[in-house]
């Protein structure tokens, strides 16, 4: 299964979470991020990944 990072950031930035943001909680710049949402990155490193996940894992329980 491949992860749609695309559309984990499209569901992120509808909770209120900026590229800035969600880069700042990977360790990662606003860039990199920005990269991957327009698929010019196709995978993150793991550890990215993994973080982005328990952003959007957060963020879902919440609402």
């Amino acid at each position: 299964m491949q992860t749609k990072w695309q559309e984990i950031i499209a569901e992120l930035k509808k909770a209120g979470w900026t590229q800035t943001a969600i880069g700042k909680e990977c360790n990662v710049s606003q860039s990199a991020i920005n990269q991957l949402k327009l698929g010019q990155t196709k995978e993150p490193a793991h550890s990215v990944g993994e973080k982005m996940i328990e952003l959007l894992n957060a963020t879902t329980e919440k609402g």
